[in-house]
């Protein structure tokens, strides 16, 4: 028997309301950087701690060489900022330089209830050509 009548189980928020999002990695000509956005979200409780990392990876002909990291980085709620956390997890690219990249993003916010995490990764189709053409 539970503790909590089911009505008043405390629940955490549907999946589609929290997770993580990564862009598709590509060529920053501002930086000639690869940059990839990352972030970590949830939108329907208070959200204590919200923490997101990530990796950037191209592509060798042995597999993935970790090339970047954004190490953990914690935004303290309540606020519209801990409620969705983004950073940019940022690779050197050298010119003329030839890869495909992957990058990782990791989540993990904290409620007052207990924590939801979530992991994901998106790499590009083609290869990158880095440096102005």
């Amino acid at each position: 028997m539970s503790a909590w009548p089911a009505s008043a189980a405390p629940r955490l928020p549907a999946s589609e309301d929290c997770g993580v999002r990564v862009n598709r990695p590509h060529f920053s000509r501002t930086y000639e950087e690869i940059h990839t956005r990352i972030e970590s979200f949830c939108r329907t409780l208070p959200v204590v701690a919200n923490t997101v990392s990530g990796a950037t990876y191209r592509s060798r002909f042995w597999g993935w060489e970790l090339i970047a990291e954004r190490p953990p980085t914690t935004t303290k709620g309540p606020s519209a900022f801990a409620q969705d956390h983004r950073e940019t997890v940022a690779a050197p690219c050298e010119p003329g330089s030839l890869h495909r990249y992957r990058t990782e993003v990791h989540g993990t916010v904290t409620f007052p209830q207990g924590t939801f995490s979530a992991s994901a990764y998106e790499e590009t189709d083609q290869e990158i050509l880095c440096g102005r053409p």
